[in-house]
């Protein structure tokens, strides 16, 4: 392993990390995560180790800098060095760039990373792969951006040569150990199931709702103030290693006093908003000794106690700060104040409880407790039903979040807020559109058994457009495959696909999947880059298709064997849209039948079926 005292910075750059450890202390809701992960075997590994670990400084100025691991995982490394690095840096926050390797020196790093207390945080564009998971989800904190985190089956090295029996027992020995290290850094070991349906030459890169669901990160809130010293960075220019120089040096500080405590105080009504058990644990851990609680010294817990009783009350609730509301001062203490709006229900008689309210809260940085809270309603609604004001919220911040510049500070502040209200109108029972409702038809509803299945802070984002769907009948095969499957000539006719041959190969011997008979062969060329060919079982003549690359990222095909119909998804960098494009193979010509903009980035983390739903 060796150290790095300097990193000329990765892509993307440092600005960018900087800004989501800013935004992992600003908007993210306390939520316990998990992230996946796994690799089958100590001698069991998901990608040629070609480099030994590196641990390399990222410079922040006027905080401690983060460290960035780099490299394939092996067995010569010691975590001890990254451990030495911590202790001479202050370093707090931890970033990878590794396409895996050994698991069972991923897992040691694991360890190491916890017992130091890192906060593990993974960007997109540098992926932690396969079995650098497991040294990711290490992490006291880890928050990670959806399709950064992939996971596939593992495979022996090549250079292992083992009989079957003792692979065999090898991998169930393995398969042992992962899962209790899973369980050791409280990860649901049943995440170990999605990587095994990943085939080791492919690679699943979890999306924005699998992290959800799966609990891909993890981590309260309240503790990232004293682990992250978070920085505010210029837009700067900053090459890749060997691409020159001349970048610009990022202006970074430190996050003020203010901004963390508006960052617990969104923290503080994220949580009121959790099922009962989040939601007093966060409380428990909120408030200090004793409390001017609305105008009397109270002690902890008969604090608390108010609290609980409130929640066995209204079991059901979402609080929701007003944007531009707040204000905050800071001296010893920090006064936070705002207009929060709610909506709570009973578990009995339906009843429901829907108000605006002032809101003050004195809070400590120091031990990071509240000191003082008072507060008093501003208004109430009698007689609605419906969560009116956060609907209203809802509808005003995807005003901006669809209307506005789609890279402005702004707008992606807008969204963000989007997300958190959508998230907090599902809690309570309310759905975004239901199944077989395009864009224009989705309303929020309370859930019924035909809202849609998808979560709701996902269709809230996406809003598919008002296009017509061509279905599969009405392009049916105009031939069906006649005879044996004919391979390729790869030395002659075919070499231009030769580099692909064995891919190829293996694609056309399990049969048509297309058009009646063509067999689709996609073959990824990088994180999230995937090229198609399409090849003639009859003839045996491979074609590509129009679509995948660079120029259109996570793509992802929807097709059957009775039809000429073929759906590809995919990502439009320049216009930062996921869009779905209808394609009819007539007569071995291409022609787009209709395109679809099915929303922003994260839409293309799900599946054709789920976006068109």
């Amino acid at each position: 392993m060796r150290i790095v005292e300097h990193v000329p910075v990765l892509r993307p750059t440092i600005d960018t990390l900087v800004w989501m450890v800013k935004w992992l202390g600003i908007f993210i809701v306390m939520v316990r995560r998990v992230v996946l992960v796994a690799s089958l075997a100590n001698l069991l590994c998901c990608a040629a180790a070609h480099a030994d670990i590196t641990v390399q400084r990222i410079p922040i100025d006027n905080a401690p800098p983060i460290l960035l691991l780099e490299g394939e995982f092996t067995h010569s490394d010691d975590p001890q060095v990254l451990a030495r690095e911590v202790a001479a840096s202050g370093a707090k926050v931890l970033t990878f760039k590794s396409g895996g390797g050994n698991v069972v020196s991923a897992m040691a790093f694991g360890r190491t990373i916890r017992s130091l207390g890192l906060t593990t945080v993974q960007l997109r564009a540098t992926e932690c792969a396969s079995a650098c998971t497991l040294a990711f989800v290490g992490g006291a904190i880890r928050q990670a951006e959806p399709g950064s985190i992939g996971v596939h089956q593992s495979s022996f090295s090549s250079d292992t040569n083992l009989d079957s029996h003792t692979a065999v027992t090898a991998v169930q020995s393995m398969t042992a150990e992962i899962m209790t290290y899973l369980i050791e850094m409280d990860v649901d070991p049943k995440l170990l199931q999605l990587s095994l349906s990943v085939p080791s030459d492919d690679m699943r890169y979890l999306t924005a709702s699998e992290m959800r669901s799966y609990r891909v990160t993890s981590g309260e809130i309240s503790n990232l103030p004293n682990q992250i010293a978070t920085s505010k960075a210029a837009p700067t220019d900053v090459p890749a290693t060997g691409e020159g120089t001349g970048a610009k040096s990022a202006e970074m500080v430190p996050a003020t006093t203010e901004q963390k405590a508006l960052a617990f105080m969104t923290a503080y009504h994220d949580a009121w908003s959790m099922e009962n058990a989040s939601a007093l644990q966060f409380m428990d851990k909120a408030y200090g000794d004793v409390v001017e609680f609305y105008g009397k010294a109270t002690p902890k817990a008969g604090v608390i106690d108010e609290k609980r009783k409130f929640a066995m009350r209204w079991p059901t609730r979402a609080y929701s700060v007003k944007p531009g509301s707040e204000r905050v001062s800071c001296a010893i203490t920090c006064r936070v104040d705002g207009v929060v709006d709610w909506y709570a229900k009973r578990d009995v008689g339906d009843r429901v409880s829907s108000g605006s309210a002032e809101f003050s809260l004195v809070w400590n940085p120091s031990d990071e407790r509240i000191v003082s809270e008072t507060g008093k309603v501003l208004e109430t609604d009698k007689g609605v039903s419906q969560p009116v004001r956060l609907l209203s919220q809802w509808h005003q911040e995807n005003l901006h979040c669809r209307g506005s510049s789609g890279n402005s500070a702004e707008t992606l502040a807008a969204c963000d807020r989007r997300e958190t209200i959508g998230a907090k109108l599902q809690s309570v029972g309310w759905c975004y559109g239901r199944e077989g409702e395009y864009g224009y038809q989705m309303e929020w509803h309370l859930c019924d058994g035909r809202s849609s299945k998808s979560s709701v802070a996902v269709a809230a984002t996406e809003h598919v457009a008002s296009v017509r769907q061509p279905k599969p009948a009405d392009y049916p095969s105009r031939a069906r495959m006649k005879g044996k499957t004919v391979l390729p000539d790869f030395k002659k006719r075919d070499r231009d696909f030769n580099s692909f041959r064995t891919r190829i190969r293996d694609g056309m011997k399990q049969g048509p999947n297309f058009a009646g008979h063509y067999s689709v062969i996609q073959i990824g060329c990088g994180t999230g880059c995937s090229g198609v060919v399409v090849a003639d079982n009859q003839t045996g003549r491979p074609a590509r298709f129009p679509r995948g690359g660079e120029d259109n990222m996570y793509l992802d095909l929807q097709f059957q064997v009775d039809s000429r119909l073929l759906a590809a998804q995919w990502l439009d960098y320049d216009m930062n849209r996921c869009v779905i494009e209808f394609f009819d193979y007539d007569q071995q010509t291409w022609k787009v039948v209709s395109k679809v903009d099915v929303g922003g980035t994260d839409s293309c983390y799900r599946s054709i079926s789920n976006n068109l739903r």
